[in-house]
């Protein structure tokens, strides 16, 4: 039962801060333009992490507060993804 805990502590983690962090690189200016695409890179995926663990745990029977969580993960996932990709 330990390694479970772990195992879903592992996964409540990842989906709740990677959208944070996706969001915090999107306020960092780089002019070089490799940077530039690595960084949209890194935000996409952390992005996507951040999405696809709030889909995947909205579709189980959890309780509604884990739900929540989800919800707002997949929230700020997609807020990143938009802020990097709309902005001049």
């Amino acid at each position: 039962m330990y390694s479970l805990a772990v195992l879903v502590t592992i996964i409540l983690s990842a989906m709740l801060f990677s959208g944070p962090i996706a969001i915090g690189l999107t306020f960092i200016r780089i002019t070089n333009p490799v940077l530039n695409i690595v960084r949209r890179v890194i935000v996409c995926l952390f992005g996507g992490i951040g999405i696809g663990l709030g889909v995947v745990l909205i579709f189980e029977a959890v309780a509604t507060a884990a739900k929540v969580l989800a919800l707002a993960a997949i929230t700020a996932g997609a807020y990143a993804i938009k802020r990097e990709f709309s902005r001049k």
